[in-house]
C-alpha cells in the first residue's frame, strides 16, 4: 500500500541528524520519494509499506522524537503519477 507521510519538523538538527545517518529500511518498505521543504519545518515521503501502524512504529523510531507525523494512505485507483 501506498501512504503518504507529513512530517511537521519539531527539532530540525535532530531529525535531518536521524536522516544522514541512513537509517536502514527493513524488507517489505519502500521510501518512494522524499521531499524536504523549502521550510526546514517541513517534509513529506511517499513509501510503499504493508500498513500504517507499522510504518508509524518506524518513522516514529527513527524520526518521532524530531517530529510529529501524519499518514494519508493513498487511493491508488484515484490517485495519478504514482
Amino acid at each position: 500500500m501506498n501512504i503518504l507521510v507529513s512530517h511537521k519538523i519539531t527539532d530540525p538538527d535532530a531529525y535531518w541528524g536521524a536522516l544522514s545517518a541512513n537509517p536502514p529500511v527493513p524488507e517489505g518498505f519502500k521510501v518512494l520519494i522524499f521531499m524536504a521543504g523549502d521550510d526546514p519545518s517541513a517534509s513529506a515521503c511517499l513509501w510503499s509499506a504493508p500498513d500504517v501502524s507499522s510504518l508509524s512504529a518506524l518513522v516514529d523510531k527513527t524520526v518521532g522524537h524530531a517530529s510529529s507525523n501524519n499518514y494519508m494512505v493513498i487511493n491508488d485507483a484515484k490517485s495519478f503519477g504514482l
